[in-house]
């Protein structure tokens, strides 16, 4: 969901926690989705845990989203118990929640979240993009205007990976780069991408893009993003993995306009060993002896907690010491392990002075790809990204990011998956 939808969905959230509503109850989530996946993260907070996500995809039935095993609704025991309480945000609310109803679930046992913007909303937001283009114009002059609408900082990584090239070719200098998030701003910052801009308030993004929509011609707009779903006129997402165009050659291509012998640049890191040896000193961890783990992802399927716990308790036997890249009450730790939050800016220089690093493939594993840190990346192997698997779409080697990071798929179950990542590890 867009930003400026997710802080309503947060509001409503705390609401119906102050109300009592989520108490004693069995929390389930309907589709696996990011919608899901950031309810999840809003529910830690309240100490809420859901019991399943439900998805009727049986390629996605038996994987884990945001660590939460995925079911069919049928594998749920007495769906219809009044304890039982089921969360959807989907476009397609209304054809799930029949769905549940059909399996004799009440109707106040199912909460909507998803909620459906009018025509005058949509004029409204565009009336107040025209007010947010102009203040840019007074502020900087009648520039190009880039925007980047998505709060992946895998999508802002690679854009910065090709934006000298971009820039370079287009013979441009002045120009100014809108983000939605303070955590893309630094991903933006490791390029020294200038003019980076963060908007005021989520909403003033997409109110920004519907004035572009409304009145193209009146702007110098470009969206950087290979299918933002709210230009619903631009078909390129149903390209993703058709005849192995993966995450890189689409942004090259289709955003850049680059040659095929464009490829990807990290950027120059500096030294940052001031800032890391207190953190280091303080959460007693070892330069070179330390292994980062990195269990969330927004986007793709992760691993449930035990496997988590048990590989960090063997770590730690192995002689490593061992912390989770942790985001606050809605990413904990892994058992057994300490807690480390890093600014991006600095991400890729502590991840190197670690050494080690193991996580799901998220957009921090963009961030920390061309570190010289041993690297090992985990990909559900049922895992579809639109026309190919996401192993296919965001391998880190294909996309051109890391040539020397262990990529390896797993299947739930697969109790070989501890013994290849500590192997992959000491090699």
């Amino acid at each position: 969901m867009f930003d400026y939808q997710l802080a309503r969905v947060e509001k409503k959230i705390a609401l119906l926690f102050r109300r009592g509503v989520f108490r004693d109850r069995q929390v389930y989530l309907f589709g696996v989705s990011e919608n899901s996946r950031q309810i999840i993260q809003i529910l830690r907070t309240y100490h809420i845990e859901p019991v399943n996500v439900l998805d009727n995809d049986r390629a996605k039935q038996g994987s884990y989203c945001s660590r939460i095993k995925v079911l069919p609704i049928d594998g749920v025991k007495k769906p219809g118990n009044r304890r039982k309480l089921y969360i959807i945000c989907s476009h397609y609310w209304r054809e799930m929640a029949a769905q549940l109803e059909d399996k004799g679930i009440r109707k106040e046992n199912i909460l909507v979240l998803y909620h459906i913007e009018t025509l005058r909303e949509h004029v409204s937001q565009a009336v107040s993009g025209r007010r947010i283009y102009q203040k840019l114009l007074r502020r900087y002059g009648n520039v190009p205007i880039f925007v980047c609408p998505y709060t992946g900082t895998g999508d802002i990584y690679l854009i910065g990976a090709f934006w000298k090239q971009y820039l370079k070719k287009n013979q441009m200098e002045d120009y100014v780069f809108l983000v939605i998030t303070k955590a893309c701003e630094k991903a933006a910052r490791l390029f020294e991408i200038r003019n980076v801009e963060v908007f005021d308030k989520k909403v003033d993004c997409a109110c920004l893009i519907q004035y572009h929509m409304l009145c193209p011609e009146k702007v110098k707009i470009t969206l950087l993003n290979d299918s933002w779903y709210q230009i619903h006129t631009n078909p390129l997402e149903w390209f993703r993995g058709y005849k192995g165009l993966d995450f890189t050659e689409l942004f090259r291509r289709f955003v850049f306009d680059l040659p095929e012998t464009a490829r990807p640049e990290h950027p120059a890191l500096s030294n940052m060993d001031t800032e890391l040896e207190p953190i280091f000193s303080e959460n007693r961890l070892q330069a070179g002896n330390t292994v980062v783990l990195s269990p969330y992802s927004n986007t793709l399927a992760d691993l449930p907690d035990g496997f988590w716990a048990a590989l960090a308790g063997r770590l730690l036997k192995e002689g490593f010491k061992v912390c989770t890249n942790s985001g606050g009450s809605g990413e904990p730790a892994v058992e057994g392990t300490v807690p480390v939050f890093v600014s991006l800016e600095m991400a890729p220089q502590f991840v190197e002075r670690a050494g080690y690093f193991v996580g799901v493939r998220s957009g921090f594993c963009d961030i920390i790809s061309g570190t010289k840190a041993k690297k090992v990346i985990l990909y559900d192997a049922r895992n579809r990204f639109f026309n190919c698997s996401a192993f296919e779409y965001f391998s880190l080697k294909k996309m051109g990011l890391c040539e020397d990071a262990a990529e390896i798929l797993f299947e739930e179950g697969d109790g070989r998956l501890q013994d290849e990542v500590v192997s992959s590890l000491k090699k």
